[in-house]
């Protein structure tokens, strides 16, 4: 199947744009063999090929909704004023102010049986609300149908997939600011910001895709509850991620700048030993990230992690030391850079460690009703 895989992707369309077509179709055909307005019910179908069947269903009523506003209101007036333009623009501004009123978000398609109707004669009002009706019937069961079981869409499976590459960009983002931040090395402004950007796109995609996979399903009916509560948490810990890197960013800007502007002094070797401190809990950070991704997206064990500031109070002698050698401006300048470096490392391990907790107390939880279960079926 890897042949098929790549055909999908180098074709220009999706599965939706195949189910829309597929929708107009049938619609249309219906209609036709009827002797309906096939035209109609094409485009009806075309607006309930929504991302996800809820959509479609939530989609489905407002249509119906409206077009029953319109056929109501045009039957009204023609009832009350001769058919004709001045009917139609006397019903026009009462369609749209009731359409708002109820909170419709398709005025147009109210508008559109209205119209219909006051361009009739006076004798087929019944009638041709009733086939009006019947298109809109036709448009929206078509949508309805092909939706719901031509293609489902696998929003979850593209969900962890673009979790996975947002994680892959934020932490390697993160990482390189951080190594840019303890080498005195700006990352160039073209490159910082088109790898903002591309994080940016994978959180926004993370998120849209997780809207979807809840309406798919419904929140409260997924068959992993605690993963998918994981998943939305994880998506948020990324977007810090982002943030954070900024932060990072301007703090090596700001450092390499004050730096220049003191005329370059040297580091000294207390400096030194608490940067090797920021190195050493990158790279612990980076590896929790590798051992979460395995146990999120392949399901390997999760390992307990202390939770604890053992590691930032032993980096806090380092500064106490350093601050014996040096004070004044010089200090507090380059405390202030080291601060938020500092924190935004610690905020990352920390995270990474109950993630990794949370998914071993449910693995535990997982496997210990597996095996209750497991005893009573051999009993």
């Amino acid at each position: 199947m890897p042949r098929l895989k790549n055909l999908r992707q180098k074709l220009p369309f999706g599965a939706r744009m195949i189910k829309t077509a597929i929708a107009v179709m049938i619609s249309f055909y219906i209609a036709k063999t009827f002797e309906l307005n096939a035209v109609v019910a094409a485009v009806t179908a075309i607006i309930n090929v929504q991302p996800s069947l809820s959509r479609s269903l939530r989609n489905a009523i407002e249509q119906i909704n409206v077009h029953v506003l319109g056929v109501c209101v045009g039957l009204m007036v023609g009832y009350l004023w001769a058919p004709g333009p001045l009917a139609m623009g006397l019903a026009t501004p009462l369609v749209i102010w009731l359409a708002l009123r109820f909170g419709f978000s398709d005025v147009v398609m109210a508008l559109v049986p209205m119209v219909i109707i006051l361009s009739s004669p006076e004798e087929a009002f019944l009638t041709e609300a009733l086939y009006r009706s019947l298109v809109i019937f036709i448009g929206v069961g078509a949508g309805l149908l092909v939706n719901g079981l031509v293609a489902p869409p696998r929003y979850r499976d593209i969900l962890l997939s673009k979790v996975q590459q947002l994680n892959n960009q934020s932490a390697e983002f993160f990482a390189e600011l951080t190594d840019g931040f303890l080498a005195l090395r700006l990352m160039p402004e073209e490159e910082y910001q088109d790898k903002r950007a591309a994080v940016k796109k994978l959180l926004s995609e993370s998120r849209q895709y997780l809207e979807l996979w809840k309406e798919q399903l419904g929140q409260s009916k997924t068959p992993y509850p605690w993963q998918d509560k994981l998943i939305e948490g994880y998506i948020d810990f990324n977007a810090n991620l982002y943030h954070k890197s900024k932060d990072i960013y301007e703090m090596t800007k700001a450092r390499i700048g004050w730096r220049q502007q003191m005329g370059y002094p040297a580091i000294t070797p207390e400096f030194e030993a608490i940067l090797a401190m920021l190195q050493h809990g990158k790279k612990d950070f980076l590896k929790l990230n590798a051992e979460l991704q395995s146990s999120l997206f392949d399901g390997k064990p999760a390992k307990y992690y202390p939770v604890d500031d053992a590691f930032w109070e032993e980096m806090g002698d380092f500064i106490d030391l350093w601050h014996t050698k040096l004070s004044g401006a010089y200090y507090m300048h380059a405390l202030l850079f080291l601060a938020v470096v500092a924190n935004n490392l610690k905020f990352a391990n920390r995270a990474t460690k109950e993630f990794l907790n949370t998914i071993h107390e449910n693995q535990e939880q997982t496997d210990a009703t597996s095996n209750v279960t497991g005893r009573m079926e051999e009993d």
